[in-house]
């Protein structure tokens, strides 16, 4: 047999391999609901921080703890623990992206991402494009 079609068999299996690989170890996008219908699995969920109501984060008691209420991007809100110290700005996030599971009715997360407003308004955006001043 030639090497040609060895190789190309040996390639396609490791495309394959890594197709396979890398769905399955990426997160699924959720909702809340989603994450109560299947505790046992990782979820990410995006939303938006609840500022009405308390962030709770005491670093004597438990350094690795803060609490907050979020809502999905479906409405729903759910309390969240976060077994993390508080992230800076929090209260200025636009956007949070949650990775974890539900545990108990509260939803766990392990790893958290802020998106952070802009500090420019969109005028200064267009403005500073159309003179080349970054």
């Amino acid at each position: 047999m030639k090497k040609t079609p060895i190789i190309l068999l040996g390639v396609v299996f490791i495309a394959i391999i890594f197709t396979l690989v890398s769905t399955m170890s990426s997160g699924n996008y959720a909702t809340f609901q989603d994450a109560a219908m299947a505790p046992e699995q990782n979820f990410t969920i995006i939303g938006q921080l609840n500022k009405s109501k308390e962030i709770e984060y005491n670093p004597e008691v438990n350094a690795n703890r803060t609490t907050f209420w979020m809502k999905d991007k479906d409405g729903k809100e759910q309390k969240v623990i976060y077994h993390d110290s508080k992230p800076r700005d929090i209260e200025k996030s636009e956007e949070i992206t949650l990775e974890g599971k539900m545990v108990n009715g509260e939803f766990h997360a392990v790893h958290l991402l802020m998106k952070c407003p802009s500090k420019y308004t969109p005028e200064e955006v267009t403005n500073k494009r159309l003179n080349n001043t970054y």
